[in-house]
């Protein structure tokens, strides 16, 4: 019988785990549903990635600050919605796309807005 309990106990925890798992993947894939505010760009580049398979990409990384509540955050996560390109020429496209804007976009988590992504 005791053995049952732990074994139960055990597939509870791993099924909670999962879930909580599971909550940050989908709320973070979910992150256009997040309110907005006006963002302003203080830094932009261009910076070479790799996949573990060999493969290259480039992304444009940001440092960017907006405010919320009355609060100033300052960001440079780069890692919820960014976009990935084959190229370089289509990552300085889009760096040049974004540093032509007057004002960005940032969609921060409501409860979290430490957690945030650009508006692409």
């Amino acid at each position: 019988m005791f053995e049952l309990i732990k074994k139960v106990l055990a597939v509870v925890a791993v099924l909670f785990c999962a879930n909580i798992i599971w909550q940050k993947i989908s709320d973070d894939s979910n992150y256009q549903s997040w309110p907005t505010a006006p963002a302003r760009l203080i830094s932009a580049e261009v910076v070479l990635g790799s996949k573990k398979n060999g493969s290259r990409y480039f992304v444009v990384e940001t440092t960017y600050e907006f405010m919320v509540n009355g609060k100033l955050y300052h960001s440079d996560l780069n890692k919820i919605g960014v976009p990935h390109f084959a190229t370089d020429e289509k990552a300085l496209q889009h760096l040049d796309e974004l540093r032509s804007r007057a004002t960005l976009t940032v969609h921060y988590h409501p409860q979290t807005p430490e957690k945030n992504a650009l508006s692409q």
